[in-house]
């Protein structure tokens, strides 16, 4: 029987059944469903001396001979997975060592007056002290602030306040969704559909040309509503399963935080060796500062997608250990796994055995962003020096770029879910997704586009109200007067309310590409170990089941 991955079957069929063949409608040919390729969980084990499924006598209660151990998965996790595209591993080892042997060597040698083209300043100059007024001391001066001021506790305190406001409304809107995720589906995809029509309304009064453009995608957004009504109750299925696997799980959410804090410093790393570079080699050598400035270019989109990739595979490894090893306990609805610390086992394969193939990717997107960066800066050099004809070729090709970026992104996105899944190399990954985007690629584009409303919705509002809470206590109890003060505030509180609600989306994005995955390839291990919720998927979206 001939795998339609090109990989190995686990081997018997899962939890020791055989498994019919199961031709799917449109997929990828006869007998599309064949059991998931061998990787992370393994082959199947022996089949149990009790059927799968829990029995119920005339009584209604559990058959005694029938209850089995529902606590042991039937899958077994692969404890000696192989290291997969090794090199580019390696290629992204040294891009990291380089860039740090650049900062340093330009962060010594910094001259900022240099790059401004400004004297040095004095000693004698005067201190921001001055302007205030100053007390002595035994010791020297000191500062004494003015009333209208804002001291560094009032700093701390309306940090603390930005950060708190933008956690529990991000746990509220959390808990709403999995309360009602029909209806945020719905609320949010009516509410897009209206920013998108005024956007469009006021584009149109900037520019008509590009407001008629922009009014036609409102209104295909309009019929989009109309015609992906019927996807709406299984995407709610997949928003409620993800977002209370995510609560029994928060140790995703940690480690999205992680991943936020490391990709921040990076970013800074790479800003302040940019600076540091242009300050000192545009000086000693121009043709080496541009090639100093296209390499930091490039590591840092090379080393950003590393990141945010290694987080989506250990999310989404955490996910797959609930869909394959989560079983219903007989007697309760709870879902218990049977693997301890899923997220730390998850994250080690991560950085191990499929950090190769995360580089691998990874490096796509690097080098097509890279050269979409240099395409910007010649459209926007040859436009200041009035060579139209180039300006309008790099805008093309700009263009051209952009939709292969976001291209390669998306489908990245469940390329790096097979890697975590199976730990396959990047171009097997590749392969197998593209077989699925060819089967099921409208059907994730759909709902990826439904729960993304949702997302994007809230992370609009909770930056908002992350916003407006940090206003009010700077106003209303710390006394700010100050409007340029209340508006910094603002805008900063905004934006941490957007970052911190961002970890949690990318924790649900990873979490529902995943699941989606693992339908497509196995409905047959929903069916054996989460019944009820695979009546549900198969209630609200039959094809993915048969």
């Amino acid at each position: 029987m001939s795998n339609a991955y090109g990989q190995p079957p686990y081997g018997q069929a899962p939890y020791g059944q055989q498994m019919p063949q199961m031709p799917m409608p449109n997929q990828y040919g006869q007998g599309y469903y064949q059991p998931p390729p061998q990787g992370y969980y393994g082959q199947a084990a022996p089949a149990p001396a009790q059927k799968p499924y829990t029995e119920v006598d005339m009584s209604g209660k559990p058959s005694a001979s029938n209850t089995g151990d529902f606590k042991k998965s039937k899958i077994e996790f692969n404890d000696k997975p192989k290291y997969q595209d090794v090199w580019a591993s390696l290629l992204h080892l040294c891009t990291v060592i380089v860039t740090i042997v650049i900062s340093v060597y330009s962060i010594k040698n910094m001259d900022l007056n240099r790059l401004v083209n400004e004297p040095p300043k004095t000693t004698k100059q005067s201190s921001k002290y001055n302007s205030h007024s100053t007390s002595s001391n035994n010791n020297g001066y000191y500062y004494k602030r003015d009333s209208n001021e804002i001291g560094n506790f009032d700093i701390i305190l309306l940090s603390g306040a930005a950060i708190g406001a933008a956690v529990l409304m991000t746990l509220i809107y959390m808990i709403l969704i999995q309360k009602f995720a029909g209806k945020m589906i719905k609320g949010t995809f009516i509410i897009s559909i209206v920013l998108n029509i005024i956007y469009a309304f006021l584009a149109f009064l900037a520019n008509p040309i590009i407001g008629l453009i922009m009014i036609l995608f409102a209104g295909l957004y309009v019929l989009c509503y109309f015609f992906w009504r019927s996807r709406i109750p299984f995407a709610k299925v997949m928003l409620k399963t993800v977002t209370s696997v995510t609560r029994k799980f928060p140790a995703t959410i940690f480690v999205g935080f992680v991943g936020c804090v490391v990709a921040s410093l990076w970013y800074g790393l790479i800003g302040v060796t940019v600076v540091a570079a242009m300050s000192y080699w545009q000086y000693e050598n121009p043709t080496v500062a541009y090639v100093v400035y296209v390499f930091l270019l490039f590591s840092f989109f090379f080393t950003s997608q590393v990141i945010n990739n290694t987080i989506h595979v250990t999310i989404s490894g955490v996910f797959a250990t609930y869909y394959f090893r989560g079983v219903v306990e007989p007697g309760t609805n709870n879902i218990e796994v049977d693997v301890k610390n899923p997220t730390i086992k998850s994250f080690n394969r991560a950085i191990t055995t499929s950090f190769g193939s995360i580089c691998f990717g990874s490096l796509l997107i690097a080098l097509v962003s890279t050269l979409r960066v240099l395409a910007r800066e010649v459209k926007q050099d040859s436009a200041d020096d009035g060579n139209y004809l180039l300006c309008l070729v790099a805008c093309c090709v700009e263009c051209i770029l952009s939709c292969i970026e976001d291209g390669i992104e998306y489908f990245n996105k469940y390329a790096f879910t097979e890697v975590a899944i199976y730990g396959k190399s990047y171009c097997e990954a590749a392969r197998d997704t593209w077989t699925l985007c060819k089967a099921r690629g409208i059907e994730a584009l759909i709902n990826d586009n439904l729960i993304g409303n949702v997302l994007s919705i809230g992370a609009m509002a909770i930056g908002c109200l992350s916003a407006v809470v940090t206003c009010a206590i700077g106003i209303i109890i710390l006394g700010v007067n100050q409007v340029a003060v209340v508006v910094v505030f603002g805008i900063v509180s905004f934006l941490i309310g957007l970052m911190i609600f961002s970890v949690v989306a990318q924790v649900i994005n990873s979490g529902v590409a995943t699941t989606f995955v693992c339908l497509c390839e196995d409905p047959d291990a929903l069916r054996q170990t989460k019944p009820e919720l695979w009546e549900k998927v198969r209630d609200t979206y039959p094809s993915v089941v048969y």
